[in-house]
């Protein structure tokens, strides 16, 4: 099936341009290997969580200032945003972008190539993976092989002839393919977003779009992955009983779930970095017991 008939099916209200972009985009999924319905699945699963179902072009920024806290604040984000801060800037999407994607948020102005006033929020998400920058914005056109356009003219990002472009230029990049194989939602999701923010909607979104692509469940089709038996093996040894094949189903991400909930940890069912680290530190007293021995 076609990427823009899965769309018709799975997000009514998508923006014109995007269902245009992929009407004429199927020999551009095919040059990027984007060729098994797995891979398509989880491109798309990204895409429609990034864009709010294809009906996001360009991040708004008309934020309340308990959502501005929630994402930027204290403790979430390094610009740091006070809940004074947040008040002033509510609904004032051009002032927030400058406060923490730009000139006024210096160490992620760095981070995203803004050295101008006003790059924060002329660079702001953009498309259909979001595209962030003024540097991201270059970097993707050279990769898609368009030079400077993005970032002389970040509406171009959007038009339908561009729009898989620069996706399809990060999702290579990525090697997000080879992820998708293995039905690695939680390394695709933290290779797309920088971490795992919105990892339950990227799964739903998933589950909907395999209904039409595929049979089963997604994870079911994914092929085995050694840390996946190698997470299953470990938890194993704690006391769970997993079958150590190397796929991420629902019975391993309960285990996770479990595991985190008994450990103080936040319990979303996502084996990152601070779990496995949790999990190495549990399984060092049961190895240097058996060492003694």
């Amino acid at each position: 099936m076609r990427a823009v008939q899965v769309i018709g099916k799975v997000a009514p209200h998508a923006k014109p341009e995007y269902v245009a972009a992929f009407a004429q985009g199927d020999a551009a999924l095919l040059a990027a290997q984007v060729n098994t319905p797995l891979r398509l699945a989880h491109l798309l699963a990204q895409v429609l969580h990034e864009t709010g179902g294809l009906t996001i072009v360009r991040e708004s920024g008309s934020y309340t200032a308990p959502r501005i806290e929630q994402i930027f604040g204290i403790g979430h984000h390094s610009a740091a945003v006070t809940p004074i801060e947040a008040r002033q800037l509510a609904g004032n999407g051009v002032a927030l972008f400058e406060r923490v994607y730009g000139l006024g948020n210096p160490s992620m102005a760095r981070q995203l190539g803004n050295t101008q006033p006003g790059d924060g929020w002329a660079y702001r998400g953009n498309g259909l993976l979001q595209t962030t920058g003024r540097g991201q914005h270059r970097e993707m056109g050279r990769l898609s092989g368009v030079g400077d356009l993005f970032e002389e003219d970040p509406t171009q990002v959007i038009h339908p002839e561009h729009a898989l472009k620069p996706a399809l230029a990060e999702w290579t990049r990525g090697a997000c393919n080879l992820l998708a194989d293995q039905g690695n939602v939680r390394q695709l999701t933290r290779t797309i977003n920088g971490g795992y923010n919105g990892y339950a909607e990227r799964v739903a979104w998933l589950n909907r779009i395999w209904a039409v692509l595929g049979t089963g469940a997604p994870w079911e089709a994914a092929a085995p992955e050694f840390s996946v038996s190698d997470l299953q093996s470990k938890l194993n040894r704690l006391g769970y009983r997993l079958t150590a094949d190397g796929r991420y189903g629902p019975k391993t991400e309960e285990a996770v779930r479990d595991f985190q909930s008994k450990n103080d940890l936040k319990t979303d069912g996502i084996a990152g970095p601070v779990t496995l680290a949790a999990l190495e530190a549990r399984l060092l007293p049961a190895l240097a017991e058996r060492s003694a021995a």
